[in-house]
């Protein structure tokens, strides 16, 4: 596994972990196509319930912007750009902020 590419706060070991939110955290409502408008905050489903995606990233900085799919920041603050050019042994440190909680943190543009 490369440094970066899946978030330290990935939920590896949580079971029936389910991707069918979108990047708020919600149920789409359908998408009717030619009626709508596609929105990728509303429509594109590739989330948690907390707003991260399959990798442990947001499509949120923690500002608030919506930035689009792993773009954002994950759980600990960072984004998968921050980890790439992060030291090995900072890196690692991170496992060590980890908790059950952590899991329970939203994303930036999740009510």
């Amino acid at each position: 596994m490369s440094q970066g590419k899946y978030s330290p706060a990935y939920p590896r070991k949580i079971k029936h972990h389910k991707f069918d939110r979108n990047a708020y955290g919600e149920i789409p409502p359908p998408y009717k196509v030619g009626v709508d408008e596609y929105d990728e905050k509303i429509h594109f489903v590739n989330y948690d319930k907390w707003g991260y995606d399959t990798y442990g990233y947001s499509a949120w900085l923690a500002d608030g912007t919506f930035v689009g799919v792993g773009e954002g920041v994950d759980r600990l603050g960072y984004t998968e750009m921050d980890y790439l050019s992060m030291n090995s042994d900072k890196y690692e440190a991170m496992y060590y902020y980890i908790t059950n909680d952590t899991f329970k943190i939203k994303a930036p543009g999740v009510k």
